[in-house]
């Protein structure tokens, strides 16, 4: 694709914001529409206390090396002053059409500070509240809350969209996308995964996370959970994690993945990025120690944590 063809993205958006979990979905959304593959886009931050503008607006004008697009994320919107402005005019009078710049404001903007013509204005924060925010991101991980659940999510876990980000892509792992998740579901996983438990394991070794992993496994072990349980719940990712990976060899669509390993399209999004934590090799050499290491804790006395500390070993460091 050349260069010169322009994309369907503004050039220069204003996003004023408060919160910042809306800030990055909104700087990730513009990332997907950019290009569907994210290393053929340069990501730059800049904050204005830091860089003037008319760097920024120069690094804008230059040709993204080994890269198709340019995304420039600049903080501070609401510090520029009169010459800055001016400048920014004149960049939106003739935008490179290779390049996105995306300028954050908290909020708090002055009259001076009045967007120049060309700058598209977007207010996340108007009409939006957290059990607004709460449905929409269960909807981008393939579930559908039922009435009174935004709600309940939020008096369980306050206002923190990365807490709550957290607890609802944990929950979009067991979720098939159908059936509606009420207060009752939710009020159980919440209560069943407050703690460090084998879901917690099981994400940091797709993350290939082996200091948390660890850690982890300790907290296990001290509250005497069963070693073949927390094994069960290791092997479960990983398999999922394969079949996410062969059906990706086969070029099928996360709709199409998600019906194969019957789970939630959100949920595949997830273990997409855990596929890219290994090489393609590497996770049948893993299947075939977890089966084992299944086989040692069943056949040993009193070892089945050892062996358990083997296996995150294996996995995360990629040797047998």
């Amino acid at each position: 694709m050349s260069l010169e063809k322009k994309f369907d993205v503004h050039p220069v958006t204003l996003v004023k914001s408060s919160r910042h979990f809306l800030i990055k979905e909104f700087i990730d959304e513009i990332k997907g529409e950019m290009s569907p593959d994210p290393s053929k886009v340069l990501f730059e931050s800049r904050h204005t206390d830091e860089t003037a503008l008319s760097e920024i607006v120069q690094e804008a004008k230059n040709l993204p090396m080994f890269h198709d697009r340019k995304l420039i994320v600049v903080r501070g919107y609401q510090s520029l002053g009169k010459n800055d402005l001016t400048l920014l005019s004149e960049y939106t009078a003739a935008p490179a059409t290779f390049s996105v710049m995306v300028l954050i404001s908290d909020g708090s903007l002055k009259s001076r500070a009045t967007p120049p013509k060309g700058v598209r204005v977007i207010d996340l924060d108007k009409g939006s509240t957290v059990e607004q925010e709460i449905k929409g991101l269960a909807q981008k991980l393939g579930m559908t809350l039922a009435p009174g659940s935004a709600g309940f999510i939020k008096m369980m876990l306050g206002e923190d969209m990365n807490l709550i980000r957290n607890e609802l892509e944990k929950m979009s792992l067991y979720s098939d996308g159908k059936k509606a998740i009420g207060e009752r579901e939710l009020r159980t996983f919440m209560e069943k995964h407050s703690t460090e438990n084998t879901f917690s394991l099981s994400t940091a070794l797709s993350n290939r996370d082996l200091k948390t992993s660890l850690r982890v496994l300790r907290e296990l072990e001290l509250n005497r959970e069963d070693p073949l349980s927390i094994l069960y719940m290791i092997a479960w990712r990983f398999r999922q994690i394969f079949k996410v990976s062969q059906c990706l060899k086969e070029g099928l669509s996360d709709e199409s993945v998600a019906k194969v390993i019957k789970t939630s399209r959100g949920a595949v999004y997830y273990l997409k990025k855990s596929v890219l934590n290994f090489r393609e090799n590497e996770l049948g050499r893993i299947l075939e120690i977890l089966e084992k290491t299944d086989y040692g804790i069943k056949n040993s006395s009193g070892e089945g944590y050892i062996l358990l500390e083997k296996l995150l070993l294996g996995i995360c460091s990629g040797k047998n």
